[in-house]
């Protein structure tokens, strides 16, 4: 199947020469709709994709509709895979390139692997030392509570930010 964008009736259509026309052989082409049901993704979130040059423009019908074919299919499950692992878009235009090699070396996805883990790990640290903090918050406030006259040390008593803990 030849999927082309739309041309205007003086353009021609040669075998020669298509300019934006992509050959798809034994896959029928999908509409955005479609694709979108069969990768669990919104159709904004495909459009976003394509405007930010993560996936390809899609060529269009006569009557404007998108035909996303095999390919798109398997970027968009890539995409959408990485972004799973917690890469950002703008690592994940660098991965798409990778990928588009006709080599794909592993070292350097390996690499960006190790990278998004120590950022996890940083983050989770971060993330733990939060939930201390609120713990000890918390246990103020329950000693606090059991006073006759409450005063929230959370609202009352800052150091820098923090609670002050008590015992």
């Amino acid at each position: 199947m030849i999927l082309c964008p739309v041309l205007d009736s003086k353009q021609g259509l040669t075998l020669d020469y298509a300019l934006g026309c992509t050959f798809q052989k034994g896959v029928k082409p999908m509409q955005i709709g479609i694709i979108a049901k069969k990768i669990g993704l919104s159709v904004d979130a495909i459009r976003f994709y394509e405007r930010n040059a993560l996936l390809r423009r899609a060529p269009r019908t006569q009557g404007g509709f998108r035909q996303y074919g095999e390919d798109d299919i398997e970027t968009l499950a890539f995409i959408r895979r990485v972004q799973g692992l917690g890469f950002k878009l703008s690592e994940i235009r660098g991965l798409l390139s990778l990928r588009g090699n006709r080599v794909q070396p592993c070292a350097p996805v390996r690499r960006r692997l190790e990278e998004k883990l120590v950022d996890v790990q940083r983050k989770l640290a971060d993330l733990q030392k939060l939930e201390h903090e609120l713990r000890l918050a918390l246990r103020s406030c329950n000693r606090e509570l059991r006073k006759p006259s409450a005063h929230c040390p959370v609202l009352r008593d800052t150091n820098n930010g923090k609670v002050k803990h008590n015992g």
